[in-house]
C-alpha cells in the first residue's frame, strides 16, 4: 500500500434526502497517554505529527489480515470479511461543516479510497499520525453501521471511489465499492 498523496475530500454531491451521517461520535484522548514519552530522550525538533504515537491495541481483522494467503486464500478472505462485516460500526474521519460531513478518502496507489477504520481508536490514530488532528484534539468522526455502507456502493462508484481500504495505516486491506454489495450477501448467506 502507498501513503495516501492527497488530503480527503468533501464530496459535495452527498444524498440530500438523509439527515447528517453524523452519529455525535468525537473519539477523544484516551485515560493513557497516547504520546510514549521518554523523559530521557533528547527533545527532537524534526519529530513529525504523531512522533511516538503508540499503535492502537491489535484486533481480530488484525490477525485475521495477517494470516490471509493471497487471493486464492478463500477461507481466509471469508473469515476477515466476516469479521469485518459483523462489527457493529466501521469509522470514517469527517471532513466539511457539522452536520454536512463526510467520510474522508485519500488517493492510495493511484486510486480514490474511502479511510474507513474498524474501531475509534484507530481512526483517531490515524487523524494524529497523519498531522490532521494534535494529540490532544477531539477527533470529529462518522459511525456508520456496515450495512449502510454497502448500501452506498452505487453512490461510491458514481463519485469516483474505488473501494474502501480499512485501517490503511495498520493493516490497509480493502474492498473494491462494486464489490461490496456482492460480498456482503455471500457473506450472509453463508452465516
Amino acid at each position: 500500500m502507498s501513503d495516501p498523496t492527497s488530503m480527503p475530500f468533501q464530496d459535495d454531491e452527498r444524498p440530500q434526502d438523509r439527515e447528517s451521517l453524523y452519529e455525535g461520535e468525537r473519539p477523544g484522548a484516551t485515560d493513557q497517554d497516547p504520546l510514549d514519552h521518554d523523559p530521557t530522550a533528547p527533545a527532537s525538533d524534526d519529530a513529525g505529527p504523531g512522533a511516538g504515537l503508540l499503535p492502537p491495541a491489535e484486533t481480530q481483522t488484525d490477525l485475521l489480515a495477517a494470516r490471509v494467503e493471497g487471493p486464492d486464500d478463500h477461507e481466509g478472505m471469508t473469515a476477515l470479511w466476516r469479521e469485518t462485516m459483523g462489527l457493529e460500526h466501521w469509522w470514517f474521519i469527517a471532513v466539511g461543516e457539522e452536520g454536512q460531513e463526510s467520510p474522508a478518502a485519500a488517493q492510495i496507489a493511484g486510486q480514490m479510497m474511502l479511510l474507513t477504520f474498524t474501531n475509534a481508536e484507530r481512526a483517531r490514530h490515524f487523524a494524529v499520525q497523519n498531522g490532521m488532528i494534535d494529540a490532544d484534539e477531539d477527533l470529529r468522526a462518522i459511525a456508520l453501521p456496515p450495512p449502510e455502507v454497502v448500501q452506498s456502493d452505487d453512490a461510491y462508484v458514481q463519485a469516483g471511489i474505488a473501494g474502501l481500504m480499512f485501517d490503511p495505516h495498520l493493516t490497509g486491506y480493502f474492498m473494491p465499492s462494486e464489490q461490496l454489495s456482492v460480498v456482503w450477501n455471500a457473506i450472509r448467506s453463508s452465516s
